[in-house]
């Protein structure tokens, strides 16, 4: 069978799941080839696409720079003969390794990158490519087990930045408020360098006899079944929000910093943003704006 490639370099959780549906439809419309996925490492893209039905291969980029980079990846794409690639960025590196790698079919963005709607620009990309107007995107993370709903909210106190944080205590009286109203147990979702603060959250929610428990120190791939049995997720705009997004989970994602556009992939997110304020990107640093009373209103 003949292969196609899709090259993809944002690096982080969130970002793979934004071009999930938009790799999955080219996949899905080209039968007769079998698709890899060439992507950074940060996107623990084999953690939680192991089972994808689509992506029959993950490459992860050599952790190399420069001249070097370019000698590897070159290898990679002439070992693997590609008939087709699809490069969902803009610049030349992967333009010119693909040519000169014998690829008869390279798609591109473009030279120089633009200020835009990510989702927009690669939807709208794949349905030029593939000359299909009518193309339908779905966003969707296939898993080999049973889902078992349970009374469990996913709390995503995570993030790549404090900028990109709400505050703790926000989360904290946030769980105890919806405890009153629904006695429920939550998930605390993070990283390792949240298991301090998933630590505190827990203790102070023992106080008020509120069940919780963390998966700050397990691997992505050991998240997912928890995420997928929790009803709901609320939280920052992290790998975790899209991650529950993608499993079908209700997800309310706080926007305080960065584009609320993003989540406009997956019909299962819901951007909360600051109230009275517009145009929400990058460095607007208004999470704190973002009332706890808003968001039980709003859920």
């Amino acid at each position: 069978m003949k292969k196609l490639l899709v090259i993809q370099t944002r690096p982080g959780i969130g970002d793979l799941c934004v071009f999930l549906p938009a790799i999955h439809a080219i996949g899905k419309n080209s039968p007769n080839y079998e698709l890899h996925l060439l992507t950074k490492r940060r996107t623990c893209a084999d953690e939680f696409l192991h089972n994808d039905k689509i992506i029959k291969k993950i490459i992860y980029l050599p952790d190399n720079k420069g001249l070097k980079l370019n000698i590897k990846i070159l290898n990679i794409l002439k070992k693997e003969k590609y008939s087709k690639c699809f490069i969902m960025h803009y610049g030349i590196r992967y333009l010119i390794l693909s040519k000169f790698s014998g690829i008869k079919e390279v798609f591109f963005y473009g030279y120089l990158k633009k200020n835009e709607n990510i989702v927009d620009k690669s939807q709208q990309s794949i349905k030029k490519w593939l000359k299909n107007n009518e193309i339908k995107f779905n966003s969707i993370i296939n898993v080999n087990f049973k889902i078992k709903k349970k009374n469990q909210i996913t709390l995503g106190i995570g993030g790549s930045g404090l900028n990109k944080k709400w505050k703790i205590s926000n989360f904290i009286e946030l769980a105890k408020k919806i405890n009153e109203k629904n006695k429920t147990q939550f998930l605390i979702a993070g990283g390792p360098v949240e298991l301090e603060d998933s630590n505190n959250i827990i203790k102070s929610l023992q106080e008020f006899n509120i069940d919780s428990i963390s998966i700050c120190e397990k691997k992505i791939k050991e998240t997912i079944k928890y995420l997928a049995d929790s009803k709901l997720y609320i939280g920052n705009d992290t790998g975790f929000m899209h991650l529950s997004g993608c499993l079908g989970v209700k997800s309310f994602g706080l926007f305080g910093d960065t584009p609320p556009n993003y989540s406009s992939y997956n019909k299962n997110i819901y951007p909360i943003t600051p109230k009275g304020f517009e145009n929400i990107t990058h460095g607007s640093e208004l999470m704190e704006n973002i009332n706890v009373e808003d968001v039980l209103n709003y859920i």
